[in-house]
């Protein structure tokens, strides 16, 4: 932080900038190589369209390109879910920590810099880095996946719901958040990384446990087919005469297969149900799940400010 007192009009964000620029160079460079892949990717799946394999198809070798798509369709998938949440929490630990760790904070401080004008400026400067690439990163990853053979099918999958949507770049900024606050508890910089990591590993696990009940889920009722196939299925069973409902009762025991009014009366049921959250439920849940990360980011970043109002002398 001595760059302030060497040009003080440059102004503490300049000096954040200059501070950490191989950091942020090295997450331009990753976003550009992110994007590059992803094109490469739509690339492919064009070829895939040209000609499925299968029935109609071209063979073997249209075959061997569908899956070498989808397997680094995946691959994508699960890195963009996955890797920026990481880089958020070790940077907001790391540009926060060293400087706790070091003493410069504590030297800019007495350069006409306040506390709460370092803290914000630190949290700032990598946020907008960190949102920007996994923003263009995230809309990039949709338009492929949307433009590929299956069309986005596998929606509700964890990672696919992340990379796709916009609770990715919430959680990165959760991430950032949550670095910073331990930072600013633990003062040490290698501790803070693995408690912000754990903290946003636990977020991430959370939200995948809680997001069937963000929304009011559907019931269809009758028997299942193969469009239960692409919703995101709570739970299945029958409808007995008098209204309960039962999960779990299903036809797999049937000596006839196929026979359902049967099966239905051999179990006392009238009827098969089941409980799903079809496609329109994909925006809404997505858009109340950024609103609730967002909310713990706003959170954490309040804590971060507060913890550091009682440690200044």
């Amino acid at each position: 932080m001595t760059t302030l007192s060497q040009s003080p009009r440059r102004g503490l964000t300049w000096a954040v900038l200059r501070l950490h620029r191989v950091p942020l160079w090295a997450w331009t460079a990753m976003a550009i190589a992110g994007a590059g892949g992803l094109i490469w990717l739509y690339e492919l799946a064009q070829e895939v369209h040209s000609g499925r394999c299968g029935a109609g198809g071209t063979g073997t070798l249209q075959c061997a390109t569908e899956m070498r798509y989808e397997g680094n369709e995946l691959d994508f998938a699960h890195l963009l879910a996955w890797l920026p949440c990481g880089i958020a929490a070790c940077a907001g630990a790391a540009l926060i920590g060293r400087e706790l760790e070091d003493g410069t904070a504590t030297l800019a401080w007495t350069q006409s810099v306040s506390p709460v004008r370092w803290l914000a400026v630190k949290l700032a400067v990598p946020a907008v880095a960190l949102l920007a690439g996994t923003a263009v990163l995230t809309v990039m990853f949709r338009w492929v996946w949307v433009s590929g053979p299956d069309g986005g099918v596998n929606r509700w999958n964890s990672e696919y719901f992340h990379a796709a949507g916009t609770v990715g770049p919430a959680y990165v900024l959760l991430g950032l958040a949550l670095g910073a606050l331990a930072a600013l508890l633990m003062r040490r910089t290698l501790p803070a990384m693995g408690l912000a990591l754990v903290g946003i590993g636990l977020a991430y696990k959370l939200g995948d446990t809680v997001r069937s009940s963000l929304w009011p889920a559907s019931e269809v009722r009758g028997p299942w087919d193969a469009t239960l196939n692409h919703v995101y299925q709570l739970d299945l069973g029958m409808i007995t005469k008098s209204g309960e409902h039962i999960s779990g009762l299903n036809c797999s025991d049937q000596a006839v297969p196929g026979d359902l009014s049967t099966c239905l009366s051999d179990h006392g049921a009238v009827d098969f149900y089941a409980k799903i959250h079809p496609t329109s439920h994909y925006w809404p849940i997505q858009l109340v799940e950024t609103g609730i990360v967002l909310t713990l980011a706003a959170a954490a970043v309040a804590a971060a400010f507060w913890v550091l109002r009682r440690r200044l002398p």
